[in-house]
């Protein structure tokens, strides 16, 4: 059984009660801001008001309930947050019942929380609607709470979650909690047991988490969002673009979109309807970024979903933006995507890489001559595992007679195409005639550094590291001066009473968060990278010291710097 859909709360829709501009209700008071004036479009501000000074924010609930049901809501159970705000009468866990568990709460517990006159606003707008008699939005009674019989309750129609705008992005402007974006979107797997929708609109994921942390953030004139779903994407880059456009093939995800630019105080961003990036018509963009519906899914399969699933065999879906973003920047222009690709059984060359090399050879002086590719793979996934992900992703039960047939459904599919993993990661694209393009992958698994300007600004200066290489001769490495990551550590391993070490590795601590095991002479020439000297010279140096010959070392540092430059373990020293 499939879970129904409701209406997108209406900006300009008003109560008999409403907010009165120019003025708040007092958030936990219960004392109304006005009488006998209407919200109009003015209910999303005040919801934001309301909302930041009750600290609704990822701090101000952690803070609430405590690290462990933090936890909890991370591996998506919502049983303990349930739980502890059923027995709380704080204003926050109202407003986080809610608009995060999908809880019904009494009407007066809302008008506490809220005011009466934004509630009122909010159930004229279709935000808030009158609940079932006796039983809560997510379905099961409210154990651990006092209930007056005949008490009517309130749901919330839609889920606003808060989300910490991670280091690297800029800040909203003239706002009481300027690091956090309200998100609005249809409630998921967290809080309802059934299928979803297939119009099902997705909120805050990990994915969209992901791809706001690895997208550059220079201002730039006009960015794209395409497949915006709720928006984030489109929202974070209107705090560095002069104007944004967002597209979707979901009217409901712009709609979505629209009121959580008004939620947020935002007002620079275009929505437009279509697939992909027919909505753009040609445009070029400063900055493109894509969440796109990426999930390789059998085309026979029950319950797609238009968030995830873009309706293409396989991963042709993504092969179809690595070939035609290039197109859609301007000179200079980026874009920021993730994706699935697969990886076949012929163990021939695939994913972005092989497909951006393909365009480059086929299509001489087209923008994927000009345009540069760097991919950062973090998974791989064997065809059950990633059936399983999301099978479940979809709310389907498992063992029920809808997961084995999907399953058997994604597991033929994969077989028929000799599909032996599956591959997730990030692809940045840069575009500029006057730079040698490149197209590079690297697999990096686990935990990544910490990254103090934010993971984006790192990228951005893999990015430059690899332009620099693809046009620098082995010679001018090796006329090349390098100094030493700050954050890069040397432990030495030995065996007992030995002089000498059995095993050397180079540690950072930002970036990708690497160890690399390296030999005796890259180990020095790591450890004397202060800038003063050339590749060549300490080359020389070291050679004399282990008696090798002095060219062949030299050649063989050249090599390796390659390697471990575009990690962060070295940079050049650059006029």
């Amino acid at each position: 059984m499939r879970s129904s859909l409701p209406a997108v709360p209406k900006i300009d829709s008003a109560g008999a009660a409403g907010m009165p501009a120019g003025s708040e209700a007092a958030a936990g008071s219960g004392e109304p801001a006005g009488r006998g004036q209407t919200a109009g479009s003015e209910w999303p501000s005040h919801l934001r008001s309301s909302l930041e000074s009750l600290e609704y924010t990822q701090p101000g609930l952690k803070a609430l309930w405590g690290p462990d049901v933090d936890q909890a809501l991370l591996t998506n159970d919502a049983a303990p947050a349930l739980w502890f705000a059923r027995t709380s009468s704080a204003s926050l866990a109202v407003v986080a019942r809610l608009f995060l568990l999908a809880d019904a709460v009494p009407t007066a517990s809302a008008e506490d929380a809220l005011g009466a006159d934004l509630t009122s606003a909010l159930r004229a707008a279709g935000l808030l609607v009158p609940a079932d008699a006796g039983e809560s939005h997510s379905g099961d009674q409210h154990s651990g709470e006092y209930q007056v019989e005949g008490e009517r309750r309130l749901v919330s129609s839609v889920s606003i979650v808060p989300y910490s705008l991670p280091v690297g992005v800029p800040r909203l402007v003239g706002q009481r909690k300027p690091d956090t974006l309200y998100l609005a979107s249809d409630f998921g797997t967290l809080t309802q047991p059934t299928v979803l929708d297939g119009r099902y609109v997705l909120g805050l994921g990990g994915a969209g988490r992901t791809l706001i942390e690895i997208t550059p953030r220079e201002a730039v004139t006009t960015a794209a969002d395409i497949g915006t779903g709720c928006g984030i994407q489109a929202l974070a880059l209107a705090l560095h673009a002069d104007s944004v456009i967002a597209t979707d093939i979901s009217a409901r995800a712009l709609e979505f979109t629209r009121l959580n630019a008004q939620i947020n105080g935002i007002d620079n961003i275009e929505t437009r309807r279509g697939s992909l990036l027919e909505p753009l018509r040609g445009q070029a963009v400063d900055l493109l970024v894509t969440n796109p519906p990426f999930v390789i899914t059998p085309q026979a399969a029950r319950g797609q979903f238009e968030y995830r699933d873009g309706g293409l065999p396989g991963d042709q879906l993504m092969r179809s933006l690595v070939r035609d973003i290039p197109g859609h920047l301007t000179e200079g222009g980026q874009a920021a995507m993730l994706g699935n690709w697969e990886v076949a059984q012929s163990g021939a060359e695939a994913g972005p890489v092989a497909w951006h090399k393909h365009e480059q050879t086929a299509s001489v002086g087209s923008a994927a001559g000009e345009t540069s590719l760097m991919v950062i793979e973090r998974e791989q996934l064997t065809p059950t595992a990633y059936a399983h992900t999301w099978i479940r992703d979809g709310g389907v039960a498992r063992a029920s007679g809808q997961w084995n047939a999907d399953t058997a459904a994604w597991l033929d599919d994969f077989a028929a195409r000799s599909v032996e993993q599956i591959a997730f990661g990030w692809v940045r694209f840069k575009r500029s005639a006057a730079a040698s393009a490149f197209a590079a992958a690297d697999r990096i698994s686990g935990p990544l550094g910490a990254n103090a300007a934010g993971l984006a600004a790192f990228l951005d200066t893999r990015m430059a590291m690899l332009e620099w290489l693809e046009g620098a001769e082995d010679s001018e490495l090796a006329a090349t001066a390098f100094v030493r990551g700050s954050d890069i550590v040397e432990h030495r391993h030995h065996e007992p009473s030995s002089e000498n070490p059995s095993v050397i590795e180079m540690a950072q601590g930002t970036g990708f968060g690497q160890t690399l095991t390296v030999d005796t002479a890259l180990a020095a020439f790591i450890g004397v990278a202060d800038g003063s000297m050339t590749l060549r010279t300490v080359a020389g140096a070291l050679a004399a010291l282990l008696e090798v010959d002095s060219d062949k070392l030299c050649q063989q540092l050249v090599r390796q710097v390659r390697d471990i430059l575009p990690l962060g373990f070295v940079y050049p020293v650059l006029e």
